[in-house]
């Protein structure tokens, strides 16, 4: 069941709106038990970029750029040249569909029991969005998870009834 959580904006537009998914305490508690062991085996087999900054402790947005501003300064002090480019990847999970997040992971070495956990964790799910006592209609979830899913655009028109 997800619930839409305005953010801000314009009250009537879907896109203000932050979708949560109310799971229970033994999911959550398995989501990061499962997620932790995939991310140590990452750190473990070297698979992450040591410039990684999304997901690991200590390692923010802010210290990537104070790190990026120290390094711009003394490259602009030793007269040498700077290029930069910036990607933002902000909602890049959410539009990764299953078959190719499965398919790195597989490639990343996760495979048995803990692949075939994440697969049905995330597949064949029935998200619906409650907004006070109605029901939007069943969406079909290709891509993301539940707690991350743009419900507005899974079914097109949040439809209520």
């Amino acid at each position: 069941m997800i619930t839409p959580v305005f953010k801000k904006g314009a009250v009537s537009d879907v896109s203000n709106y932050r979708p949560i998914s109310l799971t229970c305490v033994a999911s959550k508690i398995m989501e990061r038990i499962i997620s932790r062991q995939i991310f140590d085996h990452l750190v473990v087999n070297n698979i992450l970029n040591a410039e990684q900054y999304g997901f690991f402790r200590c390692k923010s947005t802010c210290t990537n750029l104070l790190e990026t501003l120290n390094d711009w300064t003394f490259s602009v002090q030793f007269k040498n040249s700077v290029s930069v480019v910036y990607i933002d990847f902000s909602k890049a999970f959410d539009s990764v569909t299953h078959s190719k997040l499965f398919a790195k992971l597989t490639a990343c070495g996760v495979s048995g029991c803990l692949l075939h956990w994440v697969e049905n964790f995330m597949c064949n799910r029935s998200p619906q969005t409650r907004v006070g006592m109605s029901l939007s209609v069943v969406a079909e979830l290709i891509s993301g998870i539940v707690q991350g899913l743009q419900w507005h655009r899974a079914t097109s028109v949040p439809h209520i009834y």
